[in-house]
Order: structure tokens, then sequence, then C-alpha cells
């Protein structure tokens, strides 16, 4: 239940990082609906593009892992990493609403993607 549990919350994550770098009209809309929340100044836009493209790395580097021990270590790792570099380029203010919208949406998928699991058993 522990490996199901983060490879799911693994796969919205990076799915909502690699929609936030995409070049295609959702993942734009995607990008420019955070910024819009955030209230991002245009300074802000390309170092939160890269931080989002290097947390999409790293979700790909921890799909890559089989042990669910070091799956876990390495999660809380790479979210710890991801926060930090947004903490640097962030406002105190942005830097609160993008954490509680982070782990709103990562709990939340991780949920509706539980329910949809069980569901279809």
């Amino acid at each position: 239940m522990k490996k199901m549990m983060f490879a799911l919350v693994a796969m919205f994550v990076m799915t909502m990082s690699a929609n936030a770098q995409s070049n295609d009209s959702n993942g734009k809309l995607s990008f420019d609906r955070m910024s819009s929340c955030l209230e991002l100044r245009v300074n802000q836009i390309e170092p939160v593009k890269t931080a989002m493209a290097q947390f999409s790395s790293s979700m790909e580097a921890f799909y890559q892992l089989k042990d669910a021990s070091k799956r876990a270590e390495a999660w809380q790792k790479i979210q710890a990493r991801h926060k930090k570099t947004m903490k640097k380029i962030l406002s105190s203010r942005q830097y609160d609403k993008y954490v509680q919208l982070f782990d709103l949406t990562v709990t939340n998928t991780a949920d509706r993607m539980m329910d949809e699991a069980t569901a279809a058993k």
C-alpha cells in the first residue's frame, strides 16, 4: 500500500511539473494559472520554470527506483529540495501559498488515485 501511495503521488507530481513545462496550450495554461495564483513577478518566471524542470527530472529518476525504502527516502529528499529551491525564488507570502497548494494537490490526487485503484478491484 505504501509503495502504491508513493507511486501515485510521484505520478501526479511528475504530471503536474511536466504540464507546467509543456509548450502545448494546456501546459501553458497550467503554468499561467500557477503564475497568476502566486502573482509571480517577471523576474521570477524563468527561475520557477527552471525549478519545475529540475523537479521533473528528479521525479524521472525517482521512477527508476525499485526499493520501497529508497523510494520513500528519495521522495522526501526530492520534495524538500524542491521546496527549498522555491523558497529561494518566491517571497514568503508566495512560498506559503505554493506549499499549501503543492501539499493539498499531492494529497488530493493521491486520495483520488487510491479511490480509483480500490474501485477497480
